[in-house]
């Protein structure tokens, strides 16, 4: 059986592999879109760790990775989210600027705080809202040119990994085809966030190209 750090480890590359290529975006070209997927991966990443230190050595950290992950359920795929649809409408506002991007990520932060409590639908409104945004701006990507055909499906594969990962696998400890569905939901998740990376072209994409 693959031990539950294992797939937390894996999950917390994976986002710190996305959370990295996009930092370089950040420092070149869209800076702040980037960096609230920067934000977003990093805190996932960081959930993701505390979850893998949890299973391995202290399993006193058990409050504190509860309340990582729900601040990243909250938050990981609304910024994420945000960031995508913002580049597919909006790739001029914030480029080259810091500020536009600590704005959103402030009030995003303080709206999950407030919803983190709630484990009924508005708990879980920022991440949908930022899921709906990721499937969006894969069909935006592609209607206008700024995707091709393979990076555009893989992209919005991800939102829909998530969905599953959430409503469909869960978190319990029961076994499905031989693994945890704990361990079937951070792989999904990992899996998800991977996707991000196909849309890199479009925050790499200049001024005027493609009509964007």
């Amino acid at each position: 059986m693959v031990s539950f750090w294992l797939l937390e480890v894996l999950l917390a590359l994976a986002a710190l592999l996305v959370a990295s290529q996009y930092w370089y975006i950040a420092r070149d070209r869209c800076l702040s879109p980037s960096l609230l997927v920067v934000a977003g991966m990093s805190l996932l990443a960081m959930a993701a760790l505390v979850g893998a230190y949890r299973y391995t050595i202290d399993p006193g950290v058990n409050g504190l990775h509860r309340i990582l992950s729900g601040l990243s359920g909250q938050l990981t795929f609304l910024l994420s989210g945000l960031a995508l649809i913002w580049v597919a409408l909006k790739p001029d506002l914030g480029n080259r600027s810091r500020p536009p991007a600590y704005v959103v990520l402030t009030v995003a932060t303080a709206v999950a705080v407030l919803l983190m409590t709630d484990a009924g639908p508005a708990g879980r409104l920022l991440s949908m809202l930022g899921l709906g945004a990721w499937f969006a701006t894969a069909i935006i990507g592609r209607l206008r040119g700024g995707l091709s055909a393979l990076p555009a499906c893989l992209l919005a594969c991800g939102p829909v990994l998530v969905v599953v990962a959430s409503l469909l696998v869960g978190t319990s400890h029961v076994e499905l085809l031989g693994m945890p569905r704990l361990n079937w939901f951070h792989l999904l998740l990992a899996l998800a966030v991977l996707t991000l990376l196909c849309a890199r072209p479009l925050f790499e994409q200049r001024k005027g190209e493609n009509g964007w």
